[in-house]
C-alpha cells in the first residue's frame, strides 16, 4: 500500500512540475509579447510619423535653404548643404531619432510607473540565467533600448556575478533610440523597411550567444535577489512627462551636438578628398563581408555616435540604393555592433574600470566580425 501511495504522489509531483512547466513557457510567451508591446509599438509609431514628416520638411525647408546657399562660399555650402551637410544630412537624424527617443520613453516611463516592468523581470529570470543574466539584468537591458549610458548605471543593480555579461549585453544587443531611429532611417531610404525587423532579432539572438560564449560558467548562477512583485498601479502623467523630458534633454544637448560635429568633420573631409583617402585604405578590409569600399565612412562614424551610420544617407542614399539585401543587412549590422559608441564605452569604463571597459570592446569586436561573416556565408548558402 505504501509503495502504491508513493508511487501515486510521484506521479502527481511530474504532472505539477509538467503544468508548471506549461505555465512557465506561456509565462515567457506573455512576457515577450509584452516586451514587444513596449518596444515595437513606440518603433512601428516613430516609423510612420517619420515616413510622413520627411516628404514634407524635404519639399518645404531644406529646398528652399539650399537655395539660398547655391551661391555661398564652397566650403560653407558644403557644410550646409553638401552630401554631409548639416541641413542635408542632420535633419535625418531629428526626423527619424527624435520620434523614437520620445515615444520609447513614454512607453519606458509607463511601464516603469505602473510596475509592470518589475513583472517582467521575475517572469523572465529563469530564462535568462541559461545566459548567464538574471531577472534583474533585464532591467538595464531593456532601459538600454532607450539609451545606452543610462542602462550602464542602471546596471549596477545587477548582481555582482552577472554585471560583466549585463554590460556586454547592453554594449552589443540594446539598440538606443538613436541606433533604432537611424536603422530605420537607412532600411526605409534603401527601399527595404521590413529589413528592420530581422535586424532587431539577429541583434538579439547573436547578443545572447555573445553572451554564453564570452561568460560560458556564469549560467550556473544562483538566485541571489528578491524582488516582491505588486499589483499594477494607475499611472503617474507627472512621471512619463519627466521621462520624456529627460530623453529629450539628453536629445537635444547631447545628441544632436555630437551628431552635427560628426556632419562638420565629415563635409570637411569629402571637400579636401580626406574620406577618398580613408575608404582606399581601410576599404578593402570591408571586401570581406562584400562590402564597398564606401561602407567603411559610415562604419567608423558609428564608432563615435550609433546614429553616424546615417551618414549612409548621404546623396540622398545612392550607396543604400546599389546595395544588395544582404550588403545592406551587414552594412547596417557590423556598423551597429562592431563597437558601442564612445560615450557608452566612457561610462562602462568610469563606471565598471578600465580593465572592464576595455574587454567589452575587444569581444564585441571580435564577435561581431566573426558573426558577419558567418552571416555572409549563410546568406550565400541558402539564399
Amino acid at each position: 500500500m505504501s509503495a502504491f501511495v508513493k508511487t501515486m504522489i510521484q506521479s502527481n509531483k511530474e504532472e505539477i512540475n509538467q503544468e508548471l512547466s506549461i505555465l512557465g513557457v506561456w509565462s515567457m510567451f506573455g512576457c515577450l509579447l509584452i516586451i514587444l508591446v513596449i518596444y515595437g509599438l513606440p518603433v512601428y509609431g516613430a516609423y510612420a510619423i517619420s515616413t510622413f514628416v520627411e516628404p514634407i520638411i524635404e519639399t518645404y525647408f531644406i529646398q528652399r535653404v539650399e537655395g539660398w546657399f547655391s551661391q555661398a562660399p564652397s566650403l560653407l555650402a558644403e557644410i550646409v548643404i553638401g552630401p554631409f551637410g548639416l541641413l542635408t544630412l542632420g535633419t535625418y537624424s531629428f526626423v527619424w531619432a527624435f520620434p523614437v527617443v520620445v515615444l520609447i520613453s513614454i512607453s519606458i516611463g509607463i511601464t516603469n510607473d505602473i510596475g509592470l516592468k518589475d513583472q517582467v523581470t521575475v517572469a523572465v529570470d529563469p530564462w535568462l540565467r541559461k545566459i548567464g543574466l538574471t531577472g534583474n539584468d533585464i532591467i538595464p537591458v531593456l532601459t538600454g533600448y532607450g539609451c545606452n549610458v543610462v542602462a550602464v548605471y542602471q546596471s549596477k543593480g545587477c548582481s555582482v556575478c552577472s554585471r560583466k555579461q549585463c554590460l556586454s549585453m547592453i554594449s552589443f544587443s540594446s539598440a538606443c533610440s538613436y541606433q533604432v531611429g537611424a536603422a530605420l532611417s537607412l532600411f526605409s531610404v534603401a527601399g527595404k523597411p521590413w529589413m528592420f525587423f530581422p535586424y532587431v532579432i539577429v541583434l538579439a539572438v547573436i547578443g545572447m550567444i555573445h553572451t554564453r560564449v564570452w561568460y560560458p560558467n556564469q549560467h550556473k548562477l544562483q538566485s541571489d535577489y528578491s524582488i516582491k512583485t505588486k499589483s499594477l498601479r494607475k499611472v503617474s502623467p507627472v512621471a512619463v512627462l519627466l521621462a520624456v523630458h529627460e530623453a529629450s534633454k539628453q536629445f537635444f544637448f547631447q545628441a544632436m551636438p555630437i551628431f552635427l560635429v560628426i556632419c562638420v568633420v565629415a563635409s570637411i573631409f569629402h571637400s579636401y578628398k580626406i574620406l577618398d583617402i580613408l575608404s582606399q585604405k581601410i576599404g578593402p578590409i570591408f571586401a570581406l563581408f562584400s562590402l564597398p569600399q564606401e561602407a567603411s565612412l559610415g562604419i567608423l562614424f558609428s564608432i563615435i555616435r550609433k546614429d553616424g551610420i546615417l551618414l549612409f544617407n548621404e546623396g540622398n542614399g545612392q550607396l543604400l540604393l546599389r546595395l544588395t539585401e544582404m550588403e545592406l543587412f551587414i552594412l547596417v549590422y557590423l556598423a551597429s555592433t562592431l563597437s558601442s559608441c564612445i560615450v557608452t564605452l566612457f561610462a562602462i569604463w568610469k563606471d565598471a574600470g578600465k580593465s572592464i571597459a576595455i574587454q567589452i570592446a575587444i569581444k564585441q569586436a571580435i564577435t561581431s566580425l566573426v558573426s558577419s561573416l558567418l552571416l555572409v556565408v549563410i546568406w550565400k548558402v541558402f539564399f
